[in-house]
Parts: structure tokens; C-alpha cells; sequence
């Protein structure tokens, strides 16, 4: 491989199998096939409040897009960095991150493993990948981040969160065109292996944008099971999913600007399908709440 075709393949970061991406504690990530609506469900509530949406059923608060300059590609610098001191030396969001933040930095670690993993099935003419690059690429999905993200941030604190996740996600997304087999490289579609790049490059500032912006906000409160709170988290995580490895993507879309959800009844197309109660992002969705199950979300896509 040619000195800048490692470099793309280096940078951007992808998932073989969408179907196969879990998010377990906190959230479960399911899909009905690799295709279709994604579905989430919240974590189970042993005493949850009573009644559906008890937050304010108005149009949620969103920040404004979160904007970095663009730093060098990732490196161990997240794995070392200690987080930054609250503004005022007291409690901080930080504290409520430092979980977040410890997963995003071995998610970043075992992405740059599998891109080199993939570099290496290169050669002159073909693409060879062993199991054991599959197995790399499938041990860098992003779920334990998204298993760290807590419901109830500030809305910028959060904004942030979700970009970073989205920049792991993406680099994720951009292997799924990892193939099973060996093929000529004259097959690769050109889009593989090159939609993680920008992501890559900005992780290491995005990374600190949401540091800075936790230890300048006071510890969040959690919000109730049953609170729109834990649904809305749960819907952008899955949208943030879908954008990059729904509907046949591989990678590319990055969480810059709010992710607005708008909870609007709607009424079914037929009276065997379920009626939506939203859009996000302009994709309806459906959410419904059962305790002790929790929040279970599905995004219309595709």
C-alpha cells in the first residue's frame, strides 16, 4: 500500500457489522435487520415515576453546534490527560464524565489497532483480511462509550458529549466495508475506509471542548426513569448510530450541530403500525415507556 492510502485507511475507522452493535448497562442498541429502524431500549427503572413524559412536553432545549479548531490525529496524549479542574475547585459535569472519558480513550486506542489492522491486509493487488482483523475491527465499536454517556447533562455539556461520540462512531463506521474474503483491490468501492478521516483528525480537540465545558458546569442531576431526559439521550445516540451505519453508510456524519428532537403525535398510516410521537432530525421515531423496561426507541430511517 502506497504511503497515502495508509494514511486514509490510518485515519478513518469502520464496522463490519451493524447488526451486531451493542450497547449494553446503560442502553441496549438493537436492530431489526441491518437495514432497518433502529431500536433502543433504556436501562430498567426499579422505581420509576409514575406517568409517561414527565418532563415539559415542549421542544427540548438545544445547544448551538460545538466548534473546534482541528487537531492532529488521535494519539495516547487521551489516554494520559487528566481532566481539567472544575472552574471553581468544586464538584463539577467532570466528575459525572470520568467514565465517558476513560472509554473514549481505549475506544481510540482499539480504533488505531484495527485501522493498522486493516492497513496490513493490503497488498499490491489484493485485499487479504485474517479473522483476526475482523475481530480487531469488531473489538473498536464505541458501545462502552455510549454506555458512559449519563441522561440529564446540561444541554452544551451533552452537545459536546455527542460529538465526541459521534467521531468514534464515524471512524468505526468507516471500516464497514471490511471484506470477508479475499478480493482484487480493483473491487474496494471507493468510499471504504476513507469517511473517518475528519473525525479522526478532530477527536483530540473535541475531546477537550467537552472537558473544559464539564469542569465549567455544576454535577448534573439525574433525571427520572420514566423523564423525556432519558429518552431524548437514548434517541440521539441511535440517530448518531443510524447517520453513520444505517441505510448502507459507512461513516462520515459528525454531531456538530444540535440534534433537534420535536415530539409531535402523528397519526398511523395503516391501524397495524404504530403511531410515531416525534422527529428527530426531521426522521420520525416512536418511544414508548414500560416499566421496568424502560424507554424503548426506534428511528424511522431507511
Amino acid at each position: 500500500m502506497v504511503a497515502g492510502e495508509v494514511a486514509v485507511v490510518r485515519a478513518g475507522t469502520r464496522v463490519g457489522v451493524w447488526c451486531r452493535f451493542f450497547v449494553a448497562l446503560m442502553l441496549v442498541l438493537a436492530t431489526n435487520s441491518c437495514t432497518g429502524p433502529g431500536v433502543v431500549t433504556s436501562p430498567t427503572s426499579e422505581i420509576p415515576t409514575s406517568g409517561i413524559g414527565s418532563a415539559s412536553t415542549a421542544t427540548p432545549t438545544v445547544a448551538g453546534p460545538i466548534t473546534t479548531t482541528a487537531g492532529t490525529e488521535p494519539s495516547g496524549d487521551l489516554w494520559t490527560t487528566a481532566r481539567p479542574p472544575s472552574a471553581t475547585g468544586t464538584a463539577s459535569a467532570a466528575d459525572d464524565l470520568v467514565p465517558f472519558f476513560a472509554a473514549v480513550a481505549e475506544t481510540d486506542r482499539l480504533l488505531r489497532a484495527a485501522a493498522d489492522a486493516v492497513n496490513a491486509s493490503f497488498g499490491a493487488d489484493t485485499i487479504t483480511v485474517s479473522q483476526a482483523t475482523i475481530d480487531a475491527v469488531e473489538r473498536s465499536a464505541p458501545t462502552a462509550v455510549a454506555t458512559a454517556i449519563p441522561a440529564g447533562l446540561q444541554p452544551a455539556v451533552e452537545q459536546a458529549v455527542l460529538l465526541v461520540y459521534s467521531d468514534l462512531v464515524s471512524r468505526y463506521a468507516a471500516l464497514s466495508c471490511l471484506p470477508r474474503r479475499s478480493i482484487p483491490r480493483s473491487e474496494l468501492n471507493p468510499r471504504c475506509f476513507t469517511q473517518g478521516h475528519a473525525a479522526a483528525i478532530r477527536l483530540t480537540a473535541d475531546v477537550d471542548t467537552a472537558r473544559t465545558l464539564a469542569a465549567a458546569t455544576p454535577p448534573m442531576a439525574a433525571p427520572a426513569a420514566d423523564s423525556r431526559t432519558v429518552a431524548e439521550l437514548l434517541l440521539r445516540i441511535a440517530y448518531i448510530d443510524e447517520r453513520n451505519l444505517g441505510c448502507a453508510q459507512t461513516g462520515g456524519f459528525l454531531a456538530i450541530d444540535a440534534i433537534r428532537i420535536d415530539w409531535i403525535a402523528e397519526s398511523p398510516p395503516a391501524p397495524d403500525i404504530p403511531p410515531t410521537v416525534g422527529h428527530i432530525g426531521g426522521i420520525p421515531f416512536r418511544a414508548t415507556y414500560n416499566a421496568p423496561a424502560g424507554w424503548t426507541v426506534s428511528i424511522e430511517a431507511c
